[in-house]
């Protein structure tokens, strides 16, 4: 993956972002931080890391579109 869909996906990530990956997978955070700083690959992390971005993202969506309505 290049870096700049890693930073695409990185700019979704909320904090606590890799123990949520470690929970998920059981994946060692030093191989979590390594993938998703480029220097590593593991599909598993960037499927996790993937899944929890598209959360994040869907969520502040829903949060400002409630926020306009007010």
């Amino acid at each position: 993956m290049k870096n700049e869909d890693l930073e695409k996906i990185k700019k979704w990530l909320p904090r606590g972002y890799a123990k949520r990956i470690y929970l998920e997978t059981g994946i060692s955070f030093v191989t979590i931080y390594a993938t998703m700083s480029g220097k590593s690959k593991n599909k598993a992390v960037l499927d996790a890391a993937v899944s929890i971005a598209k959360e994040e993202k869907e969520r502040v969506e829903n949060m400002q579109d409630e926020v306009s309505t007010l």
